[in-house]
């Protein structure tokens, strides 16, 4: 059958196509949730209320480690880097995490206070001891002066939080670990 194209309403093609279209973006959604551990929220809009990923299920915890091994968690992060870690947590991969990666190492960072015990929780969340081990809690102390080199590793713990329906009880899961080394976070020139 020949189509004839003066007869041929383009305005009900366009009709037709919109349902597919919006099947392409929920499916491009899904893959990108499940495969990619995108949140629900992102990803065109498909299921943007179907969950809280990222206020309240995923967090990550920071650490610089030096030449021994040790690791320091990095505590008061600048508002621009805390905006990167959000950003990071909507899209958990590698690079994105890099991003926060090389902004920390563009700060120099210090000691702020004394070593803090490590202290150990029971499953009701009340204090069950001290741990042997103990850290400095790091905080920033403005920009590297251009040409110092970046000296430690970076590690990005990337957690989330899982609930079990049965139990009735979340707990926290580390999902990924990024290890950043300081060949990667030497700061770029700035101007």
């Amino acid at each position: 059958m020949k189509i004839n194209p003066r007869k041929y309403d383009w305005r009900s093609a366009l009709i037709v196509s919109m349902p597919i279209v919006a099947l392409l973006v929920a499916a491009r959604q899904v893959y990108l949730n499940r495969y990619h551990d995108l949140t629900t929220w992102k990803g065109g809009g498909m299921g943007m209320f179907a969950g809280a990923d990222f206020s309240l299920n995923r967090y990550a915890k920071l650490f610089v480690v030096n030449p021994k091994g040790e690791r320091q968690p990095l505590t008061n992060l600048t508002p621009e880097q805390t905006d990167l870690v959000r950003r990071a947590l909507n899209y958990p991969v590698r690079r994105n995490f890099l991003v926060v990666a090389k902004a920390i190492a563009e700060r120099d960072w210090i000691r702020k206070g004394e070593r803090n015990p490590v202290v150990l929780l029971d499953s009701r969340g009340k204090k069950a001891g001290v741990a042997p081990d103990s850290y400095y809690s790091m905080a920033p102390f403005g920009l590297r002066p251009r040409g110092d080199k970046w000296n430690w590793d970076l590690q990005i713990e990337y957690w989330k939080l899982s609930y079990n329906p049965v139990t009735r009880r979340a707990r926290s899961v580390l999902a990924e670990t990024f290890v950043f080394k300081r060949e990667e976070l030497q700061p770029h020139e700035r101007s």
